[in-house]
């Protein structure tokens, strides 16, 4: 009596592909996918806005731009600003002493505190 040897293969069948490849996306498809992403246009955005405004410095000139449109705006906006950093001064002092009279993990903790507060105020 002759025992069948086994053979240690396996079907064919048994290593068939299960699904199909997905197919790759051309380098083109790639490409115009990266192209249309919302980085490539903030970057589109911020390089034609600086292409403009060198384009009308060219135009004008940096002399009358600084006469006829930078000095004015300075003076429009350096006053408040200076009425703002004044009306501050309270505030600023009133956080510095609560930095100097917290301990060193009292000051870690001031500190999370306002990056929150910060981060919720620039949030809203």
């Amino acid at each position: 009596m002759a025992t069948a040897v086994k053979s240690r293969r396996r079907n064919v069948r048994a290593v068939q592909k299960q699904h199909d490849d997905v197919a790759r996306p051309t380098l083109a498809a790639t490409l115009t996918r990266i192209a249309l992403s919302r980085p490539a246009r903030a970057a589109y955005i911020s390089i034609g806005t600086v292409g403009l405004a060198a384009l009308a410095v060219a135009i004008v000139g940096p002399r009358r731009l600084e006469r006829e449109v930078l000095k004015p705006l300075r003076g429009a906006i350096e006053p408040q600003a200076e009425k703002i950093w004044a009306d501050s001064q309270a505030l600023r002092e009133q956080i510095a002493g609560l930095f100097k009279s917290a301990g060193p993990t009292g000051r870690q903790k001031l500190v999370r505190n306002f990056q929150s507060w910060i981060g919720h105020f620039h949030a809203s």
